[in-house]
This record gives structure tokens, sequence and C-alpha cells, in this order.
């Protein structure tokens, strides 16, 4: 399959079988390598799909060419049949389905690679719509992430850039999220933590969850009615600002990640509607993020050494943010990110568009191999996304502008002085604790001197070449010494006055000699070719 879009030298290179495809062979060879790497996971299979999907928020380690091509990943298929999703809802419910439900339409809302979803209506009348699981695919995932995970761990053995990047700890997250995304259960739950989160706040909204009607592999919503968040003629006619639209929907976001720490991962136009009075409702919370408080603190560290201007800030939140797999040159990385912030930073607020600054802001993490979990890449693409969607509602709007309100507020929260108090304090406590245990460790280190059990291992790098040269010195200097007493020796036996004596029957000096011409001219030899080298 690989070989066929034109991959053959790489499968050729992790020794997996095939060879490289020759020039010119099809259609998928002339096309550009992002658009053969989609077209061959679209073929693949539903895991592929969605792994494509995941490598498109991860412009930290993929050139941009490959991340828009993944972006364009189609999770369409052909429906499967209205009698399969029959049985599986009575398999799951553990009921005949007609005592759940009042009718199903068996034609689909939408089908994806792992399920579809059918509107319908419980017996009490109230409209869902229910997610039903595609059959025997979580089988086929199984096989297809083993076969993933062989290949990220081939690649980790054969290649510096499969050890850099971590591919076989990219695979198990993927893996992992996956499988997460295979059991609808876990969705309600999202689902349930966003409606709670939200419940002060009428002008955001998600569908409830029907729990006595969601199992793993079927999940049963509130049917939410609306318009499509692109359609502007219509609400207008309804009185409702596009304007409006754009700032609430940016401002809920906002809030999942700035307060929260948990956000919808997916704004796309398919899964945002517009209520009554213009309220915003999301669904499918299938891909969600989720960010740690350290994590929102680096954040907020960045934004504030872009707005202070405080280059030194940036480097430091950025490398806080991510994790840098070679040793990087620190000033290089200083140039690269003042001249990004003085880009940024200096440019009315209002006139910033977020999605170039975070296509070179992963172009500088690529360069300098830095990279960062996949919390903060899903949140770089889901803040794209809102972008282009807040910017087809309100063409005038910017996500920085739309921003600056809930940054403001963050910035002004972090600074309030019992937050202040709260971190000195912490710190503080986490400086006594270490100054309480420095006596301790200092004590057992000269107990350890003091009974002989201490032990100081040094670690040199770089003298190996240095001991080899004074290792062949000292050789030549004893080969010297040792021909100076030949030299001696010869002299001594060449002198010896009597004509019977053994020494003067048999040729000693004259092998002598030799013996110091040969190791004389082995030795002038070694030291020319060493100056050479």
């Amino acid at each position: 399959m690989l070989t066929r879009y034109g991959f053959g030298s790489l499968v050729e290179h992790l020794g997996a079988g095939g060879a490289a495809q020759p020039a010119g062979a099809g259609a998928e060879e002339r096309a550009g390598r992002g658009e053969r790497l989609r077209r061959a996971l679209e073929e693949l299979g539903p895991a592929f799909v969605k792994l494509g999907q995941m490598l498109s928020t991860r412009g930290d380690i993929l050139p941009p060419d490959i991340v828009g091509a993944l972006e364009r990943l189609q999770d369409r298929v052909a429906p499967f049949p209205f009698e399969q999703v029959m049985a599986v809802l009575e398999a799951e419910l553990g009921a005949p389905v007609d005592s759940r439900f009042r009718w199903i339409d068996p034609v689909p809302v939408a089908a994806a690679s792992l399920g579809q979803v059918h509107g319908a209506a419980l017996i009490d009348g109230r409209p869902v719509v229910i997610k039903v699981q595609r059959p025997g695919v979580r089988e086929q995932v199984e096989l297809d992430l083993q076969v993933l995970q062989g290949l990220a761990a081939l690649a980790a053995r054969r290649t510096a850039w499969g050890r850099s990047y971590d591919l076989p700890g990219v695979a198990r997250e993927f893996a992992a999220m996956l499988r997460g995304e295979l059991d609808y259960r876990q969705e309600g739950r999202n689902a349930d933590r966003f409606r709670a989160s939200f419940a002060d706040d009428p002008l955001v909204g998600f569908p409830g969850v029907c729990w006595e009607h969601t199992t793993g592999r079927v999940l049963t919503l509130e049917r939410v009615g609306g318009l499509r968040i692109t359609d502007l003629d219509s609400m207008r006619k309804q009185g409702i600002s596009p304007a409006q639209v754009a700032q609430r929907l940016a401002g809920a976001i906002f809030r999942m990640v700035l307060q929260d720490g948990f956000f919808h991962a997916d704004p796309h136009p398919g899964n945002l509607f517009i209520g009554p009075g213009g309220s915003i409702i999301f669904v499918d919370m299938g891909m969600v993020g989720e960010l740690s408080p350290a994590m929102r603190e680096h954040i907020i560290d960045y934004v504030i050494g872009v707005v202070a201007k405080d280059t030194d800030l940036v480097v430091e939140a950025i490398l806080s943010m991510g994790v840098i797999t070679r040793p990087a040159n620190m000033a290089a990385l200083r140039r690269d990110c003042d001249r990004l912030r003085r880009k940024y930073g200096e440019v009315p607020i209002r006139e910033v568009q977020l999605g170039p600054a975070l296509r070179e802001t992963l172009a500088l993490a690529r360069k300098y191999e830095i990279t960062f979990p996949s919390a903060y890449t899903v949140l770089l693409k889901a803040l794209t996304t809102l972008e282009a969607v807040c910017r087809r509602v309100d063409p005038d709007a910017t996500l920085v502008g739309l921003a600056a309100p809930h940054a403001e507020l963050v910035m002004a929260t972090r600074l309030k002085p019992e937050r202040v108090l709260g971190r000195l304090g912490r710190d503080l406590l986490d400086a006594g604790r270490h100054s309480l245990r420095i006596p301790r460790q200092v004590s057992r280190l000269l107990d350890a001197m003091e009974e002989g059990e201490w032990r100081l291992a040094l670690d040199h790098k770089g003298l190996e070449p240095a001991l080899r040269r004074l290792s062949a010195i000292a050789n030549r200097l004893a080969i010297a010494i040792l021909l100076a007493s030949l030299i001696i020796g010869t002299a001594l036996v060449s002198s010896t006055g009597r004509a019977d004596s053994f020494l003067r029957r048999y040729p000693v000096a004259d092998l002598g000699f030799l013996l110091i011409c040969a190791v004389g001219l082995w030795l002038i030899l070694s030291i020319l070719g060493s100056r050479r080298s």
C-alpha cells in the first residue's frame, strides 16, 4: 500500500519489506507527499484516518505541507445497513428496540469510520440522536494499532528522528486516545462535565446524555435544534448579530482553556449550532483537550512575555512547555524568539492573526527539535480552527482581539494580592522543607566519608583521544630508551678485544646493528605518520 503511494523507500529503510517505488509510476507518485500520505491513510482504514487527524495537530514535528494535507482527511464512509444498527442497539441495551424508542430514522444523519448517527425519539416522545458504533470496528482498530506500534518501534530502532520524537510514545498515546474514543460513555462524561461547568451561562449549551440508553457502543443524546453557525442570513433575519456570535464562541472556548483547563478540541462548523437568543450549542464531545494548572501558567507566561516585550520570558515559557530532544543553540533560539515576538508583539492586537503566529511558533519548535506534549498541540489545532470559524462568521474578527479581554482578566486574577501571597507562601514552604533536609543530608555524607563508604564517580567525556595519544607517546619513549640501550650494548660488543671470545666468533654485533636499524626506521615512520593524522 505505502509502496504504491511512493513511500517504498521508507518501508525499505524500516526493514518492513517492499521496495522503493520507481519514478513516474502513476498519479499517486506525481502528487505531493502530503497528498499521497492523505490518500494512503484514507485507504488503510479507520485507525489510520484517526492517526492522520491526530498528526495534523503536530506541527511541532511535521512540516507544513504534510500537516495541511492531513487536515483535509475525510472521515466519511458509506453507512452500514440499518439492520445492523438495530442488532447493535438490541445487543447493547439488552431489550427490544421498540421498548426503548418510539421510532428511529433509518437514514443516518452522518456516517464516519467508527460509527454513525440516527435521529430518534424516546418512548416518552423526547427527540434524541443515537450514535451507534460500526460492527467489528473495535477488532479492526486493535489490529491496526498493533501494526502502528510495530512500525513506531521499527522507526525508533532504525532512524534518528524516530528516537528523537519518541515515536513509540506517540503511538501509545494515540492508542489510548483511540480506545477512549471507542468508549461512548467517555464522550457522555465529557458532555456532562461541560454542562456542569457552564451551568451558570444560559448562552452556552451542550446536549444532555440519556444514560439509561447509553453504553460503550451506543450514545444517546438530547436532540438540539438551531441554526448552523455559518447560516448568517438566517441569523440576521432572527435579529442575531454574527459579530456577537463570534465573540460569544471565542469567549466560551477561552473560558474552557484558561479557567477550566478542559476544552472542546474540534470546534468546526459542523459541531456548532446557534440556539434561541444567539446562544452557542456545542455537539460531538468525543475530542477534548485538558491542560494542567502548570500548563495554563506556561501559556500565560508566554502571552505576558509577548505583550511585555520580554524575550527571555518567551524563551523560558517555550522551554517550559516543550522538551528539547537535542542540545540547542540558546543564543540562536533567543534571536529567533525575539524576531517572532517583535513581528507579532508590536502589531496592534486586533490586527494579529493567530493562525500564522502559531504556525511560525511550531516551525521554530521544529527547527530546534522542541516537542510539545499533545495537550498543547491539540490546543493549537483547536484555536486555529476556532479562528477560521470566527472569521467566517465575522470577517473583521481576529482571535487575538477576541481573546484580549479574557487574557487580561486571567492575568489580573493572577496578579491579585491573595494569589501572589499564596504562591509566595508555597515557595517559602518548599524552601523551608529543602533547608531542613540539608543538615541531615550533609551529616549522612560526612558519616559515609568517615566510614570509607563514600565513592566519587567521575564521568569524563572527550578525553579518550588525548589519552590514546599520551599512551602512544609513552610507548615510543620506551622504544627510544630501548633503542639507545641496544646502541650502547652493540658498541660495547664491537669493542671487545679478545679474538677467541664467543662474541667474536659469532656476528652478534652485526645482528644488533640490523635490529637497531629496523627499530629506528619503524619509530621514525610512526612519528611521521602521527604528524600527518
